[in-house]
Formats: C-alpha cells, structure tokens, sequence
C-alpha cells in the first residue's frame, strides 16, 4: 500500500505481544481510538491470507531492501498471536495515518461515494500488480509469485478487511486527486482527460540510445549532416534489436517518463536533443503521434491524475500527522511530534535492572575450571 510505502515505521517498539496484557486502546487519534481487538482483527485477517503476506514482503523489499516477517520467529501460525513485534508496530501506524486521511478528506467536506470505491479498487489492483511484476523481473522470475495479480491478492483476503483496504485507499487516492485540482468522478476524469489530452497521445518512437555525453554529441553532429536516424541507430545505439530495426522501440503513453517533456514537444519526424534517462543518453524520434479515446486509457488518465497530486497530498498528510493528537500505549512505543516517524520506540532496560549477571550463566564444570587452571601454569 502506498501509506505503507511513505510512513513504514509511523510506530516502532521493543515490546513482544503473546502473552503480554495490554491496554483495550493500542492508540488514540484525537477523540478516535484504535483497539487493540481493531488491531488484532486486522492482523489475523494478514496472517490468513499467504498472498497478502507475501505481496508485504515483497512490497517492502522493493521500497527499503528489507523484508518485515508477520509472524514471530520461529511461528508456524497466528493463532496464538504471536505476531513479529515490528510488523505489529507498522502496520499500527498504516492505521493510524488511515484515520488521520480519513480525517482530512471529513474536513475538506468531501464523501466517498460507490463510483470512488469503484475506481480505488481497481487502482489499488494495478499497483500491487505493478509491486508483483518488479520484484519478479528484479528476481528474474518469469512470472510474478504472491497470486501474480493484485486482482488475487485482494480477492485472497476477509470480505470485511477487503473492503477496509478499498475504503482507506479511496480516501487516499481523493486526497491525491484533489491536490491534482480534480477528482474521481466520471466528469472530473473526463475534465482531466481534455486539459491534458496531448499527453495521452499514443507517441511512437525510435531512439539512439548511448553511454557517454561525447558519443551523444557524436550523434546529434552525424544528425545534423543529414545521416538517417535509422543508419545512425544501426550504427551508434546500444539497444541492438530496436537499432537494427532504425532504433523503432514502438508505441505508447509517454506521461510521467523522463522523454515526456522533450518528446512532446515534437512535430512528427522530429527528434530530440541529446536527454539524460536511466544512466544513459537518448536521443528520441517522434516517428508518429495518434490520438485516442478516453475509453480507452481512462485507467491510464486515473493514474496521472493520482500521480499530479501525490507530492502535495503527502506534504499535507506529513503535517496533519505531526499536528494530529496521537496517542500510543507506552508498552508500544512513545510519541515524538517532531520525529519523521512520529513514535519512537520503548527504551529498553538500563543495565543495572539485571538483578544478577552472573547468575544467569552457567556454573563452569569441573573439567573446565581445572583446564582454566593449568593454563595459567608457567
């Protein structure tokens, strides 16, 4: 989840959770509380589902290079409750910044509606799909694990904590597509859609693709005496299958790609100056441009516009967490305002609450107590 993704860690702690008695409130938001059995209801419905835990791990492998393990070590099933306590702690913090999301969208005067539901649902699919396929290729996988579709993964989940996932990320997604200056209705998409209908164009490109900014000065002077672009690939690219095609890499939505600016600004058969992109130098040709309906790119529209507020909303989301009452059961964690993470965790005993050091380790044995002897012997 994208929460999980900015604020992983919002609540950190030293405290196991099997066998521990705990408050009935894991943490205050204002006047809201979280219980405990909240918590405890949501980290069942986790630990049932292998695809969802699956998809965490790997979601978090991919944003911090670090897997969160659901259950304790050595746990073979959740029934007990012994969840690992760092996972508990994070995923406490995923529903603490959901009540806070869901606070700002109240005072913002906005309501989730079915058609919102609708389309979050569908947004929170691809992007766990989206997870799932760069771990796999990452991997080097040939497909991806964890169900292979964020379709699955959803689907392998509580009908109720489905649908408590679809609702905090419909509160996100109108938070992001109202600091986008739009929304998620039909008519705000379809706004969208005609104010930036030229970056939903279907570009199709050839590209020289080069190592060095010298080769890339090499390449706009051959250009620029009239050598084709389609010899000039063949000769100078790195990318040897498009090159032997003349550099032609195909059609697609360049929005939200680093040769978005430079290439929408091309009249076909144009190409562009040397861009910088991925650790290499590109030089790109606009070989054709088509326009198409919104039909069929409004998943495509949905996502830019989530994607043109995401900066803004999370700027707002930070400081609504920083200024939010928070409160967390100490045996949790404490809170800290002025800390990116916003909870800190339970310090741990001080040395001298050992009642005896030496009486937790064992009695050295005869034989051993004599070897030690004779080795101090001349």
């Amino acid at each position: 989840m994208k929460r999980l993704l900015i604020f992983l860690g919002v609540v950190a702690a030293a405290v196991a959770l099997a066998g521990v008695f705990l408050p009935s409130n894991a943490a205050t938001v204002g006047g809201t509380s979280i219980s405990r059995q909240a918590l405890d209801s949501d980290l069942s419905a986790i630990a049932s589902s292998h695809d969802y835990t699956c998809f965490l791990s790997e979601e978090r492998q991919l944003s911090s290079g670090t897997s969160v393990p659901v259950l304790g070590a050595g746990t073979a099933n959740a029934k007990g409750g012994d969840y690992d306590s760092k996972f508990v702690d994070e995923w406490l913090g995923t529903m603490i910044t959901d009540d806070v999301i869901a606070r700002q969208v109240a005072d913002q005067g906005m309501r989730v509606t079915s058609s919102d539901l609708s389309v979050a649902k569908s947004a929170l699919e691809r992007r766990m799909t989206d997870v799932l396929d760069l771990y796999a290729r990452d991997e080097e996988e040939t497909t991806a694990g964890c169900g292979e579709t964020g379709q699955a993964v959803l689907s392998s989940l509580p009908t109720w904590f489905r649908a408590e996932q679809v609702r905090a990320e419909a509160d996100q997604a109108l938070l992001d597509a109202h600091a986008a200056g739009s929304g998620l209705s039909a008519d705000a998409v379809s706004t969208y859609f005609t104010r930036h209908r030229t970056s939903f164009d279907k570009d199709c490109l050839d590209v020289v693709v080069v190592q060095t900014p010298s080769e890339a000065s090499q390449v706009e002077a051959a250009l620029a005496t009239g050598t084709s672009f389609a010899d000039v690939a063949k000769t100078a690219s790195l990318t040897q299958e498009s090159a032997a095609d003349g550099g032609s890499v195909g059609c697609g939505f360049l929005d939200g790609t680093f040769l978005a600016t430079a290439v929408g600004k091309l009249a076909v058969g144009g190409h562009t100056q040397p861009v910088s992109g991925e650790g290499y130098y590109w030089v790109a040709k606009l070989a054709s441009r088509s326009s198409v309906s919104l039909d069929t790119v409004r998943a495509t529209v949905v996502t830019a516009i989530l994607t043109a507020g995401t900066t803004r909303a999370n700027s707002e989301l930070t400081a609504a967490l920083r200024s939010s009452d928070i409160g967390v059961d100490p045996r949790y964690g404490t809170t800290s305002p002025h800390s990116d993470t916003l909870v800190l965790p339970a310090p741990s005993p001080p040395s001298s609450a050992e009642i005896s050091t030496s009486a937790n380790r064992p009695a050295p044995t005869t034989t051993a107590t004599a070897a030690a002897a004779s080795s101090t012997e001349p």
